[in-house]
C-alpha cells in the first residue's frame, strides 16, 4: 500500500493532520509506505513579490528539515494531467483541506478524477470546519460577537501528536530529479528578513505568550511596539498548526490579553465561515444595499497611496513598512484602508488586491473581511460614518512618532509636536509631500456618498 501525502501550506511536522493520519495508517498497515509529494503549477505563480518570496523560502526550510529526517520530499512540476500522472500509484492520498476558492473545486477536481481510490481531505487549517458553527435555524453567522459565543461552546481540537518516525521508517524514496525546485528557492530572495520555518515558528509563539501575551489588550495597537504575535505568516504558511496556538495560549495566565487575543483567532474563523459560505464576498460586498457605490477612478491618489507618498505621515509609513518588509501592523492596515476607502472614496478591491500582492501573511479571507469591514461594506462592518481621522490615529498610537521616524525617514528630525501633521514650510524643507486629500473635506464626501 503505497500512501502519498500531499504538502501544501502545511510546512511542518508537528501538529499536521495530515502526518498524524499517515502515522494511524501505517500503524494499521505495517507493510505501507509514505512519501510527500509537492505540486508545482507554474500557471499558478505570479510575480516575485515578498508573499511568494516568503512561500518558497518556507518551502526551502521544510524541504531541507524533510530531507534530513531521511524523508526527502519529491517535487512535481506541470499541470493537473502532469500531477495525477506522478501520484498514480497512490493507493491512498492525503491533503490537509482548503474550503474557500480556487482551491477548493481544484481539490474536489482530483478527488473526482482519482475515483473509487481512497482519497481523504482533512481539516487542518482552522480550529472548527466553516460548518460547525451555525445558528439556531441552520443558517450561518454574519455578526461577530454571536458567532464567537457559540464557538466558545464547541470542543477545539488539541494539538495532533504526530509521530515522525514512524513515517521515517516507512518512507518510500524513489529515484526522481528534483533540480528544477531549486530555480524557485533561488528566486526566492528578499532584502527583507522573513525567519521561515518550523523551528523558528515555534519560538516566535513562546515569546509571544511568554512576553507580550499579557500586555496584549493594551500594546497590540501601537506599531512601534513589538506588541502582536507576528504568527499570521507562519499560519499563512502552515509552519505551526493552529490548534498549537489556540492551545500554547489557553495554558498562559487569565488575563484581558489573552482572551482578546482568543477573540482575534475566532475572528480568523468568522472571516474564513463568511468566505467560504459567501463566496460572492471575494468581489462583492457582503452588504448588498452598498454594492452600487460609485467609487472614485483616482489613478493618482492611488499610486501615492502604494507608494506612501499621501502626505500623510503614519499613512506613508505603513504603506512603506508593507513595500519593504511585506508586513504590516494590524492597527495601521485599518488606517490604510480607510484612507483609501473614506478619504479617497477608492474601491476596497484595489486595495485588497495590493495587500495580495504584498502581504507575505495573505490570506484571502482575513484580508477580504478586514477590507470589507473598513469600508463599511462588509458583514458587522464598522458603520460608514465612521472615518479615521489619520492625524488622530496617528497621535493616538504612534505618540512619539517612532514608527513614524523609522519609515518616513526624510522628516525623522522633526520633533514630537510636528511629526504627525508638517507644516507647509517643513514640507518643504524636508521634500515631504502636501497631503494629497483634505481629511475634513474628504469624510463629508464619503458620508454624503455612503447615505
Amino acid at each position: 500500500m503505497n500512501i502519498i501525502c500531499w504538502v501544501r501550506s502545511d510546512f511542518r511536522l508537528e501538529d499536521n493532520h495530515m502526518l498524524a493520519r499517515a502515522v494511524e495508517l501505517v500503524q494499521e498497515n505495517p507493510k505501507a509506505s509514505v512519501e510527500f509529494v509537492f505540486w508545482l503549477n507554474p500557471d499558478y505563480i505570479g510575480e516575485y513579490e515578498a508573499r511568494q518570496q516568503y512561500f518558497f523560502q518556507a518551502l526551502e526550510v521544510f524541504s531541507d528539515t524533510c530531507k534530513e529526517k531521511d524523508m526527502p520530499i519529491r517535487f512535481i512540476e506541470g499541470d493537473e494531467q502532469a500531477f495525477l500522472e506522478a501520484i498514480d500509484d497512490a493507493d491512498i492520498l492525503l491533503f490537509n483541506a482548503e474550503y474557500v476558492e480556487p482551491f477548493k473545486a481544484r481539490d474536489e477536481g482530483i478527488i473526482k478524477k482519482r475515483g473509487d481510490r481512497q482519497t481523504e481531505r482533512l481539516l487542518d487549517r482552522h480550529l472548527l470546519h466553516p460548518h460547525d458553527v451555525k445558528k439556531q435555524d441552520g443558517k450561518f453567522y454574519k455578526v461577530f460577537t454571536p458567532y464567537k459565543n457559540a464557538f466558545m461552546k464547541k470542543e477545539i481540537p488539541a494539538p495532533y501528536d504526530v509521530k515522525w518516525q514512524t513515517l521515517r521508517d516507512h518512507y518510500h524514496k524513489r529515484q526522481h530529479d528534483n533540480s528544477f525546485i531549486t530555480n524557485y528557492f533561488k528566486k526566492a530572495r528578499s532584502e527583507a528578513t522573513f525567519h521561515p520555518g518550523e523551528k523558528q515558528a515555534k519560538q516566535r509563539l513562546k515569546k509571544f505568550v511568554e512576553q507580550s501575551l499579557g500586555a496584549y489588550e493594551e500594546n497590540r495597537d501601537l506599531p512601534a511596539v513589538d506588541g502582536t504575535s507576528l504568527l499570521s505568516r507562519y499560519l499563512r504558511t502552515g509552519e505551526i498548526g493552529i490548534r498549537t496556538v489556540y492551545a500554547d495560549v489557553q495554558e498562559a495566565n487569565e488575563s484581558k490579553g489573552k482572551q482578546t487575543f482568543i477573540a482575534e483567532l475566532i475572528w480568523r474563523e468568522f472571516y474564513y465561515m463568511i468566505l467560504m459560505h459567501f463566496p460572492e464576498s471575494k468581489r462583492q460586498a457582503v452588504n448588498t444595499q452598498y454594492r452600487e457605490i460609485k467609487w472614485e477612478e483616482d489613478e493618482s491618489g492611488f499610486k501615492a497611496w502604494c507608494d506612501g507618498q499621501t502626505g500623510y505621515p503614519i499613512v506613508d509609513a505603513a504603506m512603506r513598512q508593507l513595500n519593504q518588509t511585506g508586513w504590516m501592523h494590524n492597527r495601521l492596515r485599518m488606517i490604510v484602508a480607510s484612507f483609501l476607502t473614506k478619504d479617497l472614496l477608492i474601491d476596497w478591491q484595489k486595495g485588497e488586491r495590493y495587500f495580495q500582492q504584498k502581504l507575505v501573511d495573505y490570506e484571502a479571507a482575513s484580508n477580504i473581511g478586514g477590507w470589507q469591514w473598513a469600508a463599511s461594506v462588509g458583514t458587522d462592518a464598522v458603520p460608514y460614518f465612521r472615518v479615521f481621522n489619520p492625524t488622530t490615529q496617528s497621535k493616538k498610537f504612534d505618540k512619539d512618532g517612532d514608527f513614524i521616524r523609522t519609515y518616513v525617514t526624510e522628516i525623522k528630525d522633526l520633533s514630537k509636536q510636528y511629526i504627525h501633521e508638517p507644516t507647509k514650510e517643513q514640507r518643504k524643507d524636508y521634500r515631504y509631500p502636501e497631503p494629497i486629500v483634505a481629511h475634513d473635506e474628504a469624510r463629508k464626501r464619503a458620508i454624503a456618498r455612503f447615505k
